[in-house]
């Protein structure tokens, strides 16, 4: 991916949090709605945008598509990814603020409280 192609996928708030919460792992179209507070459409709309250019996979498991970010995501993107995260900005704490909603999903995941497919499970310790 060239950077610039990167960088156009980073320059939407939503999906630089869309892949700053997949950087995590893995999580099911829902749990990104529910954290995000975004309809169905425009969330499978900009999950559709990442996948075609190469940023995440989408996978089918039963009633549940499971996004995560591709193995071979460019390093380009952790690099910018971790340092967003570091940074001194409205947004930048938007990110921060992300992955601590995300820690209480998980939380509640692990609880039993909110649904989870197998794999994530897996992933994220609950399974």
């Amino acid at each position: 991916m060239d950077a610039s192609d990167l960088y156009k996928c980073l320059a939407d708030p939503q999906r630089l949090r869309i892949l700053s919460l997949l950087e995590d792992g893995p999580l099911c179209v829902c749990h990104l709605q529910e954290l995000l507070a975004e309809s169905q459409v425009k969330m499978s709309k900009q999950l559709a945008y990442l996948k075609q250019n190469g940023l995440v996979d989408a996978r089918r498991e039963g009633t549940w598509m499971i996004y995560a970010l591709r193995d071979d995501a460019a390093a380009l993107l952790r690099v910018n990814l971790a340092h967003l995260r570091e940074a001194d900005c409205p947004e930048c704490d938007r990110l921060r603020q992300d992955l601590v909603e995300r820690a209480r999903l998980v939380l509640r995941i692990t609880e039993g409280s909110a649904p989870c497919p197998e794999s994530v499970c897996e992933r994220i310790g609950c399974g």
